[in-house]
């Protein structure tokens, strides 16, 4: 059996002696299934408790909990007559594993049915399809229903107290990231918590310094129910809980959401990476953002809803010359929230003046971005008088208060509401020429139950599920009005909605309280969007100080800000740019631009947000690891992990200072600062040449690839300038993760396209096509033993999956066949296609010691052609031979 294999177990009568001590027994176990990181065991009751197999011993988590039980008539349900264990094998939409299925009988007469099952990539993960059937002669009503209802034990001394993520909304925007301390106690709802605030990521996660467990639920569509947290003393509930009452006929069986649970160590970064992946093997996850949605960008609402054309206009000179690459019209625009017509006190000629305007931002090289508030309108509009039929409405027929705007809600799910919403987006970004939206408010992160009788809802809660209906709407809109529009959402403050992100191009911090908000809210969204999410930490003059640009540049957050330039009408709560704060944010602003971390790899797994100190943030890119340390004050040594072989040389990013250099078996560094502290880590003896950072792959899927969990923790390097090392005009840029195993390098090429031209025959196994003169993806990789010598091996993928192997040296060319193996997709949508290639690793020379590639890619024909490479060859005309420009390839091991 191997160390990863998840087994199961019949116990009989014996206490757990094999895992447990037996004083530590609380019950007799009879079943169990378990993998490398964490034991379910259920007793003759079908109570369960989870012990955590992450250390060198054996933790109890909890204790044996009624997990899963309901409520009837006021009454928990809590005791299951244990009928039926059986253990097999499983495959599911999330890859292959064990399960457990066992049934159990109550006096009640229900009948409780739970699956469980362990999967062979996610280990930790446990799987949770809970039922109950009415086995009985009477009808059963059903008030509620929990599912992975546990309390964590008291925290041993050295683990420290408990930590909490959850991520549910509430009205007065508080930490998503918090202690818990005695008396704590958090309902977590999914559903309306105010009367504009709802929704969420249906996730919560409690961890200790040694372990952590997550709960929530897998899926499809939001769902009305709560993920409490509550402290027992130093002891702490958790569990998913379903509130709405359902009677079951003789016969009828209620089924709960598909529920989840995962044994950790670090924060709550890990689970939330993992439940990301989760949903993405059911079809949902964020897309790849397009190259612009990473640029600086400056919004107008320094001068709030009173701004004026005029001061608009003043200041762009000024975002222009500080390295700001978007300019964002705010609220205040439009005639009345409802009414997308611009108003004409502030555009006397209407749309035209509105074309004029995006007219000069794009002569200044900069795009623009439109603020808008679907779902939301105002009292008095004529959208409200001409079509009052879009509202959502209560039980009792009354609207739904939208209070930040002295609004009423619209129906996300009612056809209408999205054609008129299609129809304004395609205005603003197709005849008005906008390059992306803000689309803004509290509101759009969930609705309530709609029972307005010309929606004829199947059900009221289509509404709720409708919310993410109604984002793909726009955000399907604007990009096929715009193939690289950037769709920004901001919730204001609200735990944003899972369900909402597969049509987000870009997340900000969403009008943080404090730059701790700005930091555990990016590490958030990289886990929930991605490592390498398009993050932006929203107007810095919103961070603890106004002015706290550390807080985003360090964690690879997009900067912004809401300056105003050269005057500011204001005299109170003014963000005039003085010179002081000039010089300030052009320094911040330029190492955003010379380093664009959130294009990077997001490290969350290296450092945890409660118990490490000082608080540390990683992010690799540009074949570097770039730390980010934050505390008030500082002055002891830090520890730089997740570093690769050999020694580093670190440096102060913002001033180049030289700090020294480490190893990852003397992995510490003194310093002292105030606030916050920049490292880069750069590999020693890498020169000027670029460095591609591999990670390791112990085993491959049967086809021969890495499975999707390894592909999704590899490092990966990013690129969108040409073969000379200029910038590219269009939208093209491409991101390459690595991997290497038992001789083998592995690559995974995330290509953003303009246009496809491939193709569609191979040619003869003996002939070289000119594969390379139309689409295609290129690795030149150069054994040691090669150095210096015109001597490599050239692989070659077009978007079809036709290839083309060549080995090169100084006497020519030769075709290989069957050596090297690739595979490709198209995501049409998205104008992303991607492929994968195996690549032999021959040559004297260990697989870490002095490797050398570079890759390459080319789009478009004729005078279109577009040739880039990640290291650039500098030649005058598009030549990828050149091995002296060949970048190093370092193995960075997995944390």
């Amino acid at each position: 059996m191997t160390a990863r294999r998840a087994f199961l177990q019949w116990l009989g009568a014996a206490p757990l002696a094999a895992q447990l001590p037996l004083a530590q027994a609380q019950g007799r176990g009879h079943a169990r299934v378990q993998d490398t990181a964490v034991s379910l065991q259920f007793d003759d009751q079908l109570r369960c408790r989870i012990v955590s197999l992450l250390g060198r011993q054996p933790v109890e988590l909890t204790g044996f909990d009624a997990s899963e039980q309901v409520v009837v008539n006021g009454r928990a349900v809590t005791r299951f007559a244990l009928q039926q264990a059986e253990p097999g094998k499983a495959t599911t939409v999330f890859g292959t594993g064990q399960r457990l299925r066992l049934v159990g009988r109550s006096s009640e007469g229900l009948e409780k049915h739970i699956t469980v099952t362990l999967l062979d990539e996610h280990p930790g993960v446990a799987l949770l399809d809970v039922a109950y059937a009415n086995t009985g002669g009477q009808p059963v009503t059903v008030d509620a229903w929990l599912n992975a209802a546990h309390r964590l034990t008291v925290a041993p001394r050295h683990a420290g107290g408990y930590w909490t993520y959850a991520g549910a909304s509430h009205a007065d925007r508080r930490d998503w990231v918090q202690p818990v301390k005695r008396g704590f106690e958090q309902r977590n709802f999914m559903g309306m918590n105010a009367s504009d605030y709802g929704g969420g990521t249906p996730v919560v996660d409690v961890w200790r310094r040694d372990v952590g467990l997550a709960v929530g639920h897998l899926a499809l569509q939001p769902q009305l129910v709560a993920l409490p947290v509550k402290a027992q003393g130093d002891a702490v509930d958790v569990a998913l809980r379903g509130d709405a009452p359902q009677t079951l006929a003789p016969g009828q069986v209620l089924a709960t959401p598909p529920t989840f649970i995962a044994v950790h160590r670090g924060d709550f970064f890990v689970p939330l990476d993992r439940y990301r992946r989760l949903m993405a093997a059911q079809g949902l996850a964020a897309p790849e953002p397009p190259t612009s949605a990473y640029e600086p960008q400056w919004c107008a609402w320094g001068y709030e809803r009173d701004f004026s054309l005029d001061f608009v206009r003043a200041t762009l000179p000024k975002v222009q010359e500080l390295g700001f690459k978007w300019a964002v019209l705010d609220d205040g625009w439009q005639v009345k929230t409802g009414d997308w017509r611009p108003d004409r006190a502030k555009f006397p000629r209407g749309e035209d003046d509105m074309k004029a305007l995006v007219a000069d931002i794009h002569a200044r090289g900069m795009k623009a971005r439109l603020w808008i508030a679907p779902l939301a309108v105002t009292p008095g509009s004529d959208e409200l008088h001409d079509h009052t039929d879009l509202l959502l409405l209560d039980k009792d027929g009354a609207v739904q208060n939208v209070t930040w705007w002295n609004a009423f809600y619209l129906c996300p799910a009612y056809e209408k509401t999205q054609a008129r919403l299609a129809a304004t987006i395609r205005m603003i970004i197709g005849d008005w020429g906008f390059d992306g939206l803000k689309v803004d408010g509290q509101h759009l992160n969930g609705v309530a139950p709609c029972f307005n009788p010309k929606h004829r809802h199947a059900r009221p809660e289509d509404s709720v599920e409708g919310v993410a209906a109604f984002y793909k709407v726009m955000h399907d809109t604007a990009h096929a009005a715009n193939p690289q529009a950037v769709l920004e959402v901001c919730p204001c403050g609200t735990g944003y909605a899972f369900h909402n992100m597969p049509f987000m191009d870009q997340a900000p911090a969403s009008d943080p309280l404090s730059s701790w908000q700005v930091r555990h809210k990016g590490k958030t969204l990289k886990a929930l969007m991605g490592r390498w999410a398009a993050y932006a930490g929203d107007h810095v003059e919103l961070s603890t100080g106004g002015q706290d640009f550390a807080s985003s540049v360090g964690i690879g957050a997009v900067v912004a800000s809401k300056f105003t330039w050269p005057v500011d009408p204001k005299p109170k709560d003014s963000f005039l740019l003085t010179p002081a704060r000039e010089q300030h944010w052009r320094q911040w602003v330029d190492l955003y631009n010379r380093q664009r971390l959130a294009e990077g790899r997001y490290r969350g797994e290296l450092y945890d947000l409660g118990f490490d100190k000082p608080e540390t943030h990683v992010v690799e890119q540009g074949g570097a690891l770039h730390y980010a340390f934050y505390a008030d004050t500082w002055d002891a040594p830090v520890t730089l992990r997740g570093l690769g072989a050999g020694r580093w040389t670190l440096r102060d990013s913002l001033t180049g200072k030289e700090l020294g250099s480490v190893s990852a078996d003397k992995p510490t560094l003194p310093v002292r600062f105030t606030h916050s502290l920049l490292v880069e880590a750069h590999p020693e003896g890498a020169g000027t040449l670029p460095v591609a950072f591999a990670g390791r792959v112990s085993q491959v899927a049967a086809d021969g690839f890495p499975h999707a969990s390894q592909w999704a923790d590899a490092p990966a390097t990013f690129f969108r300038h040409d073969w000379q090392g200029r910038t590219l005009a269009g939208p093209q840029s491409t991101r390459v993760q690595l991997l290497q195993g038992a001789g083998q390098l592995y690559l995974r090429f995330l290509c953003k396209y303009d246009t496809l031209n491939t193709y569609e025959h191979a040619g003869s196994a003996t002939d070289i096509w000119p594969l390379w003169e139309r689409d295609v993806v290129e690795v030149f990789l150069q054994a040691p033993d090669r150095a210096g010598l015109k001597s490599y091996r050239e692989v070659e993928v077009a978007p079809n999956g036709l290839m083309l192997e060549i080995a090169v040296e100084a006497s020519g060319k030769k075709r290989i066949v069957g050596e090297s193996r690739a595979r490709a997709s198209i995501d049409s949508n998205q104008q992303l296609w991607t492929a994968e290639l195996a690549v032999p690793m021959r040559g004297a020379g260990g697989a870490d010691d002095g490797w050398r590639l570079n890759l390459f890619r080319v789009e478009g024909q004729g005078a279109g052609r577009v040739c880039s490479a990640w290291s650039p060859t500098h030649t005058a005309q598009p030549d990828f031979h050149v091995p002296s420009a060949f970048g190093r390839l370092l193995n960075l091991d997995a944390a």
